[in-house]
């Protein structure tokens, strides 16, 4: 089993957050792999949604030919 890498855009609402917004931010990314680093690179106070760029890691099955 091999490793990929991804970069990733998600966007979470802040007020779903309003307790913890570290740990609503790594649920999601969990979601889609195994975060190795992520930034939160904007945020619009109209919606309240926070736009967060994330690379993580998945596993993938290959056969070598």
């Amino acid at each position: 089993m091999a490793l990929a890498t991804h970069f990733i855009t998600l966007e979470i609402g802040l007020g779903d957050a309003q307790d913890d917004l570290v740990e609503a931010i790594e649920l999601a990314l969990a979601e889609r792999g195994e975060p190795l680093r992520w930034a939160i690179t904007q945020v619009d106070s109209a919606t309240q949604i926070a736009t967060v760029e994330a690379v993580v890691t998945t596993h993938v099955n290959f056969e070598l030919p």
